[in-house]
């Protein structure tokens, strides 16, 4: 579905599923680098309704916030990411986080591996081998 503004998406759905990564040692930088592979990772999965995220810092606390429509979607990222449950927030209806540590960061910089099916791999290898571009 759509990434939405973060602040379109709380006006639009204001009882919906976080998904919070803290990250340690933040700088503007490796914010917006680690918020874009997020966003990538989570559009890469196509999630089934609107979505969010948002750099927030907060006292101590800096953290990149997903929010999601439909749990699901929320939990299918958060699981991708190693993200445990935790007790939601006020305004939340579910609650998950996740440290986001260089284990995380390096898996996040991964290609996501898709399978491709026998019959379409030895298609596009004719393909291929006629001269036509995949």
């Amino acid at each position: 579905m759509a990434r939405l503004d973060w602040m379109t998406f709380l006006a639009a759905h204001p009882k919906a599923h976080l998904l919070a990564a803290h990250v340690r040692e933040p700088s503007a930088m490796a914010l917006k680098r680690l918020r874009r592979l997020i966003q990538a990772l989570i559009d890469g999965e196509d999630p089934a309704a609107d979505y969010a995220t948002a750099i927030v810092r907060r006292r101590d606390i800096t953290e990149i916030q997903c929010g999601f429509v439909e749990r699901e979607d929320a939990e299918r990222v958060g699981a991708r990411l190693g993200a445990k449950p935790v007790a939601a927030s006020e305004g939340w209806l579910s609650e998950s986080c996740l440290q986001l540590d260089e284990h995380v960061e390096n898996a996040l910089q991964l290609p996501r591996r898709t399978a491709i099916n026998p019959s379409r791999r030895k298609k596009a290898s004719n393909l291929e081998r006629a001269g036509n571009p995949v």
